[in-house]
């Protein structure tokens, strides 16, 4: 990264400096607190579809095997944690408790709901009996069917409107930085960016013809967004280390905008548009971007002593 020494912004700026980075931050997060809330209960309502089939299959053939009521109770166990979650919008454990606890009861469900039908065949029921229960299970397919297809639409137009309140997020903060005086262009870019190619992939995802399409144009945006946040946010911290640079090198501290450059580079250079994450490369990113936060924040304070 091209070292940067800009005009002396004064030490007025380095005394606003924490409080308007974190100011920003706090404010513009709340215009999509909303969103947000809404991305988390359309993804429970996509479980909930999986949720109700199982277990309405498992009512269907629980005389087959009474013991199929105890999966039941865990995936509504895990519906009302998942639930729990969302309402704390708790990304973290929410995703994780997806792909552990959740996808090994529902898989364990499925199992015992498979062996029950196999047992169903072999059963005493009368033929009357059975047919209620195939009968049953048409119906239970049926909803499945319907829910998951409302369910798919309904996650795609909440993910398309949290994305774009990132978008409108992103223009407060630039709006907010140019009226501190800070450099934007770099962050103007990024808006750019999701302007001509985040907006069409949005587009994509509320005209997707089928599931498929709308599955991939959804993981297609998701990547691109992770890659213009990480963009954005490299962009916002060099710009206020930008503001503050000459006078902290002026006053020894070299070494510690070297250690922020460093790791903004580290980020940079995984946050790539067009590249897929790969496992643990978006921890990685976000560790370097808080990380360089963190490290511009104390840098601040020195130059405040």
């Amino acid at each position: 990264m091209q070292k940067r020494i800009f005009g002396l912004a004064g030490f007025a700026i380095a005394v606003l400096l924490v409080s308007s980075f974190f100011v920003i931050a706090l404010e513009t997060d709340n215009g999509i607190e909303e969103t947000k809330r809404n991305d988390y209960n359309a993804r429970l309502g996509h479980i909930n579809c999986r949720v109700d089939l199982t277990n309405g299959q498992i009512d269907l053939l629980s005389d087959v095997d009474p013991n199929l009521t105890m999966y039941k109770e865990k995936l509504d166990a895990d519906y009302a944690k998942l639930k729990e979650l969302a309402d704390a919008m708790n990304h973290k454990e929410f995703s994780t408790y997806i792909t552990t606890t959740f996808k090994e009861n529902l898989k364990n469900s499925v199992m015992a709901v498979n062996k029950a039908k196999v047992d169903f065949r072999k059963s005493n029921l009368t033929s009357d009996e059975k047919k209620t229960v195939r009968d049953g299970n048409k119906k239970v397919i049926a909803e499945y069917a319907d829910c998951i297809n409302k369910a798919d639409k309904d996650l795609s137009e909440k993910r398309t409107g949290h994305l774009t309140a990132w978008i409108n997020k992103w223009n407060n903060v630039i709006s907010k930085m140019k009226e501190k005086g800070h450099n934007t262009t770099e962050m103007e870019l990024v808006v750019m960016d999701a302007q001509s190619k985040l907006m069409p992939i949005l587009d994509t995802i509320k005209n997707a013809s089928s599931k498929e399409a709308r599955k991939t144009a959804m993981e297609n945006a998701r990547n691109l967004h992770l890659h213009l946040w990480a963009r954005f946010e490299i962009a916002r911290i060099e710009s206020y280390l930008m503001s503050i640079e000459e006078e902290a090198v002026a006053k020894g501290f070299q070494t510690e905008v070297d250690a922020i450059n460093a790791r903004l580079d580290e980020a940079g250079k995984l946050a790539i548009s067009g590249k897929r994450y790969k496992d643990g490369e978006f921890d990685t990113v976000w560790s370097a971007i808080k990380e360089s936060a963190k490290m511009l924040k104390d840098l601040n304070k020195k130059l405040r002593v």
